[in-house]
């Protein structure tokens, strides 16, 4: 089963999308493209989670993205003769279903509803892109590691009623950075301020979350 808009297609077209592509698997720090790499394969993510950065001055990283299961990688390979332009890295155990240009193509011609949800989640990237633009502009950096905490606690099956959840994933304090677009340091300090407050909890490599309601409230107020 595939994830994402990719779904829901009938089971004929996952099938054939499966088929006709590979799966790729990479460790964390794994790299699945390089910005110079021609860009001549989707990928659809499968499981795990993978950063899309590019390097700005002084080499610093500068991330741009940050995608999960049923997101699109690579999406230049739509058009030819264009290059990756940027890096992917694993977060986590990633694994991806690599499509070429010239399958793809078959398979879309093959199976409209491919060419459908395509598009669906080409659409859905580009307003989480506008969405995540809007955040860094509109939102302290506080509140955009509340929204990314719980969109974390969405992304493993939701909050349990009236208790706490424990992310299943390991997530670094560097990994949250990148995804709220911020450094080590600001998150490590903000990660403290919510648990002196009673809305998480901090173990060995992981995070608990104890207070829906507080974080809700956090990402809609700064802290004060």
């Amino acid at each position: 089963m595939l994830p994402g808009a990719f779904g829901v297609l009938p089971a004929d077209a996952q099938a054939q999308l499966l088929s006709a592509g590979r799966v790729g698997h990479w460790s964390r720090g794994g790299l699945l493209f390089h910005p110079e790499d021609a860009a001549e394969t989707l990928f659809i993510v499968m499981r795990g989670s993978v950063r899309l950065y590019r390097l700005g001055s002084g080499a610093r990283e500068v991330t741009l993205d940050v995608h999960g299961p049923g997101d699109l990688l690579g999406v230049s390979s739509l058009r030819q003769g264009a290059p990756y332009g940027m890096y992917a890295e694993a977060m986590d155990e990633a694994e991806a279903l690599l499509l070429g240009q010239d399958v793809l193509a078959r398979v879309r011609q093959s199976q409209p509803s491919v060419a459908v949800a395509l598009g669906e989640q080409l659409t859905r990237q580009t307003r989480g892109v506008q969405e995540r633009l809007s955040g860094l502009v509109f939102l302290e950096v506080s509140q955009r590691l509340a929204l990314a905490l719980l969109n974390l606690a969405e992304r493993e099956g939701g909050w349990p009623p009236g208790g706490t959840l424990a992310l299943k994933d390991r997530v670094s304090h560097q990994d949250l950075a990148h995804v709220v677009g911020s450094t080590r340091e600001t998150i490590t300090k903000l990660l403290g301020d919510f648990r002196s407050r009673g809305l998480l909890d901090i173990g060995y490599r992981r995070i608990v979350l104890t207070d829906r309601d507080g974080l809700t409230r956090a990402m809609q107020e700064p802290l004060r």
